[in-house]
Parts: structure tokens; C-alpha cells; sequence
């Protein structure tokens, strides 16, 4: 609206890396769409590729785009702001169109693995979704799938099924699945391109008992260093954001040198990434107007 376009404008130019001076964003994306695919499933996830575009533009014109483990750096203050992008799950047309627009223009990222929902999968959020017929996932679906069945894939559909329906007929196109074993591989020998883990299977980690949870985070980055020795970073990123002292802990002994977090937005000046590391979610649909603002750090947002 009017008053977006205005606080945009405030926040354009200079503004980004004045008042970003010296700070650090971790982008947060889930999947980005080949042109001419249409959003389906939880439609906050799938970006259209000319959004995706369009947020690059902006990107390259006020911030400086790193890897992440060169975050680990505290930010001189005198530096303009630094972002990191991050994709989450691994979903196909993240790993092939947003991979490759990437290397187009130079950019390094992220993407975090889930190792055992590779292999052309549907997401059992996007089938809910879909399932539906909502926008997103139905509260009351995601608090039970989170929760009774701990966010697990194979507990979820096997509650459906008790239940008396199932959504393991729903079908999505095959960007809105999981990328195979073979096209993360070749994403990963792309330049600039690294890999970190997102668990083994994407449960929630709060919800298990020790020995699954150890499990579920030794397992990946023991995978991805195997088989991506040059692109495997020791990063990990929480299954739906979900995460606490015990995790935590679980992350520590595992190795990893930082864990993310889904929200909380920009570092604190002088802060590096730890355990509890903020990102910016960025999800479908979004204004260019409101995405920059994001980036200005503006005191009140």
C-alpha cells in the first residue's frame, strides 16, 4: 500500500547500508519455482522465480553476500551489512533453478539437508495444504503433526491413515518435491555452493527422547561430510525452527559451529552466529517495497 511505498522510499538507497552498517542478515528460503510453475502446497514456501530475481537485485545493490562460515568473522562496523542465503529442505526447484541462478551472477548459499527425504518426495506440509485446499497447513493439523506425531513424515501419514484419510495420493509437481541424491550433487560441485544439515529426517528435535535425538543430528553431517567433503559446512538448521536447551546440547556434542533459527531477523551489532542464530524469512509473495525494508534494519521493525 501507499504507506509501504512510503517507508520503502525512507529506507532506499543509502539507507540500507547506513543504518545495516557493520550487522549481519541470514536469509531463510525454502524452495524457488521455474517459471511458469504455480504455487501449491503451503504456498508461503514456493517463491516465484521473478521474486527470487527481483530480491537478488536488491541484494547485489546493498549488501554484501558471503558464505556462511565467513560469518563466524564479527562485522567490522565500518563494513556495509553482510547477508547470508540460506535454503531450507532442499526442494528441487530450490536445488536446480535457484542453484543455478545463483552461480549466474557469482552468489554463494546454503542449502540444509535433510539426507533421509531426499529422493523426489512430497513434503507432508504441502500435502496437507493441498489436501485441504488452505494456503497453509491447518492449525489444527500442525499442532498435531508437531506434537502427538513429532513432526515425523512416517508417524504424520500413518495418524491420517487411523484417522480414516490419507494425502498420500495428493500429488505435486516436481519442483514442489524433494531433489533427488544426484541433483544435490550437482549442486553442490556448483561454485559457491556449500551444504549443512537440517537433521536426518526432519522431526522435531524438542519432541524426542536422547538417543533419536543424537541420532538425528551426528547422522547428517556425517553424511554430508562423506560424500561432500569440499562443500559440507558444520552448520546446522532447526526442523520447523523448533529448538532448546536440550537440542542445543545435542548440537554441541554433535560439532556444529552454528545452529538457525527460522525468525528473528538481524544480528545484533557485533554479534556472530552461535546456537540460537536469527534469520529473515522470506516467504512467497512478498512486495519488493517490503523486502527492502526488511534490509534497511530500521529501528522500529
Amino acid at each position: 500500500g501507499l504507506a509501504e511505498r512510503a517507508v520503502a522510499w525512507v529506507a532506499s538507497g543509502g539507507v540500507v547500508r547506513r543504518r545495516a552498517r557493520g550487522r549481519t542478515l541470514v536469509l531463510a528460503y525454502h524452495n524457488v519455482l521455474p517459471v511458469g510453475q504455480p504455487a501449491l502446497g503451503d504456498r508461503s514456501l514456493h517463491l516465484a522465480f521473478a521474486e527470487f530475481c527481483t530480491q537478488l537485485d536488491l541484494l547485489q545493490a546493498h549488501c554484501e553476500i558471503v558464505a556462511l562460515p565467513s560469518l563466524l568473522r564479527p562485522a567490522n562496523r565500518g563494513e556495509g551489512p553482510r547477508v547470508g542465503i540460506t535454503f531450507d529442505d532442499a526442494y528441487r526447484g530450490a536445488v536446480i533453478a535457484g542453484v543455478a541462478e545463483l552461480v549466474r551472477r557469482g552468489l554463494p548459499a546454503t542449502i540444509f539437508v535433510a539426507p533421509g527425504l531426499l529422493g523426489d518426495r512430497s513434503f507432508w506440509w504441502d500435502q496437507a495444504a493441498e489436501g485441504a485446499g488452505a494456503p497453509e497447513v491447518p492449525p489444527a493439523i500442525r499442532v498435531r503433526a508437531l506434537g502427538p506425531c513429532r513432526g515425523s513424515h512416517d508417524l504424520i501419514r500413518a495418524d491420517w491413515r487411523r484417522q480414516g484419510f490419507s494425502l498420500d495420493g495428493v500429488a505435486l509437481p516436481p519442483a514442489l518435491r524433494s531433489a533427488t541424491e544426484a541433483e544435490v550433487t550437482a549442486a553442490a560441485a556448483q561454485p559457491g555452493i556449500s551444504l549443512g544439515a537440517h537433521s536426518w529426517s526432519h522431526p522435531n528435535l524438542v519432541a524426542l527422547e536422547d538417543v533419536s535425538l543424537q541420532m538425528e543430528l551426528d547422522r547428517p553431517l556425517a553424511w554430508l561430510r562423506a560424500r561432500y567433503p569440499a562443500a559440507a559446512i558444520c552448520w546446522l538448521a532447526y526442523p520447523y525452527g523448533l529448538h532448546d536447551p536440550r537440542v542445543h546440547a545435542g548440537a554441541t556434542r554433535t560439532g556444529f559451529a552454528a545452529a538457525l533459527r527460522v525468525e528473528g531477523g538481524w544480528l545484533r551489532q557485533g554479534e556472530v552466529p552461535g546456537l540460537q542464530t536469527p534469520r529473515l524469512n522470506v516467504p512467497a509473495g512478498i512486495s519488493a517495497e517490503r523486502f527492502r525494508i526488511q534490509l534497511s534494519a530500521l529501528p522500529w521493525l
